[in-house]
């Protein structure tokens, strides 16, 4: 469902930069994404994208049906009105989902997180002290801890 409008071509500031072109728009106009892929799983592919009603930055996600198995589909569904109901400062927050018949996927709409993984950070930043490791195991755990509450 690609939507074009004059508004989200490239266009340049008087400073000469470029504007991110958006690929596409939500159905009710509220998101659009970035052609900017985020992650990649077997079955979901995260992209960035701007909620317009906040200005923030978005992680939009698409999880293609065609290639999910049958069996897996009413996990998916439960699992996004599992999310919606979830409000803890250690789980990402759920933003808003639908599902596009036509192209046979499933939308939802997240808080981004841009630190990236653990592999990346400890990647590119080395060894982290002890008192962090420790401050990323409760807060970890706090999210457990809301989970099975």
């Amino acid at each position: 469902m690609n939507m074009e409008d004059d508004d989200d071509t490239p266009s340049e500031e008087e400073d000469g930069e470029t504007y991110q072109e958006f690929v596409e728009t939500s159905p009710s106009g509220r998101f659009k994404r970035f052609d900017e892929e985020l992650g990649r799983g077997a079955y979901k592919t995260v992209f960035r994208g701007v909620d317009h009603d906040t200005g923030r930055e978005i992680a939009w996600s698409i999880i293609n049906l065609g290639r999910l198995p049958k069996s897996e589909r009413p996990r998916i569904k439960s699992e996004i009105k599992l999310i919606k109901e979830l409000h803890h400062p250690n789980i990402i927050t759920f933003i808003a989902a639908w599902i596009c018949k036509e192209t046979e996927q499933i939308h939802f709409i997240t808080e981004i997180i841009t630190g990236g993984s653990l592999r990346q950070y400890l990647k590119k930043m080395g060894k982290p002290k002890l008192k962090v490791i420790k401050k990323w195991c409760h807060e970890v755990l706090e999210g457990l801890a809301y989970l099975h509450s």
